[in-house]
């Protein structure tokens, strides 16, 4: 048997069931706003954002596609590229931005010099750089080819 209202388990009124609904949303509200406070960045308990940290990467110069896909297999004969250059080349002229690709560990490095690592299309280099974690971008500092 449903319990009745005289029991003091329902409300009597629409408004008193209104009223008990808005108290626990006020108070759910409020916890909330405090838990909000407790990890504000005016506290400092938030993520902090990193300063770039230096880093020193071999790897390739490849096309954003390619290097998601860890070959250039599939792009080469739609590029009529007849080597690793100028299909990463063809890519960037279609738009692609220019990536450090480590095989060995499958990390794809964004890079922010793009005319520098332009002319080491295709070729295996060692970056040395700042990596900043927040963007994902490596800041080239220097490109040399591998031999």
């Amino acid at each position: 048997m449903p319990p009745r209202p005289e029991s003091g388990l329902l409300p009597k009124t629409w408004g008193d069931c209104m009223q008990k609904r808005v108290g626990g949303l006020t108070t759910l509200l409020v916890i909330l706003l405090f838990m909000g406070a407790a990890v504000s960045p005016r506290n400092g308990i938030s993520q902090k954002t990193e300063d770039p940290q230096p880093i020193t990467v071999r790897g390739s110069i490849w096309d954003s596609t390619c290097a998601k896909a860890g070959s250039h297999g599939k792009m080469m004969p739609g590029m009529h590229a007849k080597d690793v250059k100028e299909c990463t080349l063809a890519c960037v002229a279609k738009g692609d931005e220019l990536v450090l690709f480590d095989s060995d560990d499958r990390i794809i490095y964004r890079l922010d010099a793009q005319d520098k690592a332009k002319e080491y299309a295709g070729q295996t280099v060692t970056i040395r750089g700042s990596y900043d974690r927040a963007t994902g971008i490596l800041h080239v500092e220097s490109i040399d080819a591998v031999s």
